[in-house]
Order: C-alpha cells, then structure tokens, then sequence
C-alpha cells in the first residue's frame, strides 16, 4: 500500500477517503442475513446468493456454505456505507473490463434491496494495457516496473527535450518541467483512448513533440504563454473583433465554442478521451490559425491585440482542458 501511495503521489492523484475489504467481512454477512429474511435473497445448497435471472444475469453468490463473503457481498456492504453515510450522487468502479458482470450482478442485487441510487451505480471498465508486441508477462520479461518508467519517461524526456536548454534554465526548472511532462505522458496515453480497448504503451509514440500526445499539448500550451510574454502590453482599447474574418480564426473560434459541449459527452459516456480529442483538434486548429495569421507582426495594432487575445482565449482552454484530467501545464518547454 505505501508503494501504492508513492505512485498515486507521483502521479498527483488523490483520495479522500480507503475503504479496506477487512472492514466488511462480518457486516457484509449481517446484511445478507438481513434480507434473506425480507425475502430478497435466497439459499441454496447451504449458499447464500441473489437469483437474477430474471435480468439475464443468473444466480449472485454472495456468501458460501462455509461462511465466507464473496467480493460481490462486501460490495453490497461498502455501497450501502456510501450511500447512507456519505450521500454521493455517482457511485462510480473504475475497474478492468474482465469484472463486467460482477458490477452487474451487484447492481442488480442493490436494485433487489431497494437502494434507489442502484440506477447510479457505473462501472467505468478498460481495457488491459499491453506493449506494441503484446500483453506484458514475467515469463517474457517485458514488464515494465513503474519504478523503471519513470526514470525511463525522465531520462528521455530531458535527453530530447530539454538538455538543449542546460545552462539557460536552472537544473530545478529541467527537473520539475521533465516530470510535468514525464506525467502528462502517463496521464494522456491512458486518456486519449477509448476505455473498451487496449491500451497499448509505446514510450516513443507516447513522448513524441508531435500527433495526439501529452507532449504535444503541452508544446502547443507553452508556444502560446510565450507568445504571449514576447507581445507588447495592450492598449486597453476595446478589441476589433470583427478584425478576425480569416478562415483559420474562424475555425479555430467555433471549435472553441464547443468546448462546454466536450465535457458534456464526458460526463454522459464515462470516456475522457472525449476531452482529450476535443483538446488534440483544438491545438491544431491553434497551429494552423498561426502559421496562416501572423499575431505579433499582424497587418495593424488592432489585429495583433485581437489575435492576442484570441490565442489567450484558446490556451485558457487548453490548460483548464488538460487540468480536468490532471494535467498541469509547463511554463516554457
């Protein structure tokens, strides 16, 4: 578990509260016991369980004939904990896709219980992580330690990034903006793909400057701050908006209007590769907006402030975008 931690850490993730399986043995049992005698549950053969069959999904076993909880009983234990005691709103599992069934048949056994927040009940399923020449295993010894990972995405990302810039910046700025990058990395190579798929890792596709990559976004995030800090400060006159009439402003506009609509299709469907697509197409709609309209040498001041904002507007986006998946953004890169 404290190794467990160090990743999380790392990573930059955080939990509120661990729940331990050891906390549910006896109450789980109790609350099987509980609505055996409502009639909900059953016994059979000496087996305590949930018969739904009647939804497609056979018999639940909850507790054995000797005793013994099953993971789907102290599930039934830890929900009703966090629906009583902590009132959530979404309950969700974020566990492999080879548990599919096992979420059903609690869900269904909540929904024989009377819980009404059993219909607000997800599971969150992925598919396994796999290198580029298959499913990782000790007895091909290419798995790949999180320690060894690390120092792997740092060492490479400071190789190809930023030893370019030793002597300019302080080593404490290489070292901090190559784990920033080393995590964004880690985080959007996940993200980026559909959950109902394997993920396959693949630490040149994953770090490389260019194409659908956490890298990449960062690139674009840093181009634009830096942008920013070389233009003059703004006049404080109202902004000529109508100035931005070229066909790459005006795509790169109405995609940004769509940016609540991104978030949405996250939220209905569970897939932050949504976002992460959404945010992909937005830097590139940046790129070309900026290689086709220039914004520090634009044709008039008024044009350079409206395309100064514009961009600002388009890297606010892009830095709360990649914040909801845990992504910090570099200063400079």
């Amino acid at each position: 578990l404290d190794e467990f931690k160090e990743i999380y850490a790392w990573l930059n993730c955080r939990f509120d509260h661990n729940f331990y399986e050891s906390e549910f043995g006896e109450s789980s049992k109790e609350l099987v016991q509980h609505y055996l005698k409502q009639g909900v549950f059953v016994e059979d053969d000496g087996a305590l369980g949930a018969d739904l069959s009647d939804e497609g999904l056979g018999f639940c076993l909850l507790v054995k004939r000797d005793g013994t909880a099953l993971y789907a009983c102290r599930d039934l234990a830890l929900a009703q904990k966090k629906f009583e005691e902590y009132n959530i709103d979404k309950n969700y599992y974020v566990v492999d896709a080879g548990q599919k069934l096992h979420f059903q048949q609690v869900f269904g056994c909540l929904k024989k219980m009377g819980f009404p927040q059993a219909d607000a009940c997800v599971h969150v399923d992925y598919g396994q992580v796999v290198r580029p020449d298959g499913k990782m295993s000790s007895r091909k010894g290419n798995v790949i330690l999180f320690s060894e990972l690390t120092t792997l995405l740092i060492d490479k990302i400071t190789a190809e990034y930023l030893e370019k810039y030793r002597g300019d910046w302080s080593d404490e700025e290489i070292d901090s903006t190559a784990t920033i990058i080393a995590r964004a990395t880690i985080r959007y190579g996940m993200l980026t793909q559909d959950n109902n798929t394997q993920i396959t890792f693949d630490i040149d596709e994953w770090t490389s400057r260019s194409g659908n990559t956490g890298p990449y976004l960062l690139y674009q995030s840093a181009r634009i701050n830096s942008i920013l800090r070389d233009a003059p400060e703004l006049s404080g006159a109202p902004i000529q908006w109508e100035l931005l009439d070229h066909e790459a402003e005006y795509d790169l506009l109405k995609h940004m209007q769509s940016y609540h609509d991104a978030i949405e299709k996250v939220l209905e469907s569970n897939s932050p590769h949504h976002i992460c697509s959404y945010l992909y197409d937005l830097t590139r709609k940046f790129s070309r907006m900026y290689q086709q309209c220039s914004v520090l040498h634009a044709d008039s001041k008024e044009l350079s402030e409206a395309r100064l904002q514009l961009i600002q507007a388009a890297g606010t986006i892009i830095e709360h975008g990649l914040s909801l998946i845990g992504i910090p953004v570099a200063p400079r890169m």
